[in-house]
């Protein structure tokens, strides 16, 4: 299976199981993590979503501009 058959796969999959998959791979990845490194990543989230909820946030371009990808 090529990158673009997994890419047209997953195009096509329903939202629901994309979900499901991204929670996974997400599991997956937080299992690498100690206990204090999982503790402040929530935190940074935390906190960017409550910069974005008081609309502090960057909007995706300005986000990649910020980081030197556009």
């Amino acid at each position: 299976m090529t990158a673009k058959d997994v890419l047209k796969t997953v195009a096509e999959m329903p939202q629901e199981e994309w979900m499901k998959i991204q929670r996974g791979l997400a599991d997956m990845i937080c299992a690498r993590f100690t206990s204090g490194e999982a503790a402040e990543i929530r935190q940074a989230l935390s906190e960017a979503e409550a910069e974005f909820g008081r609309g502090e946030g960057l909007d995706p371009e300005a986000a990649r501009r910020r980081l030197g990808l556009a």
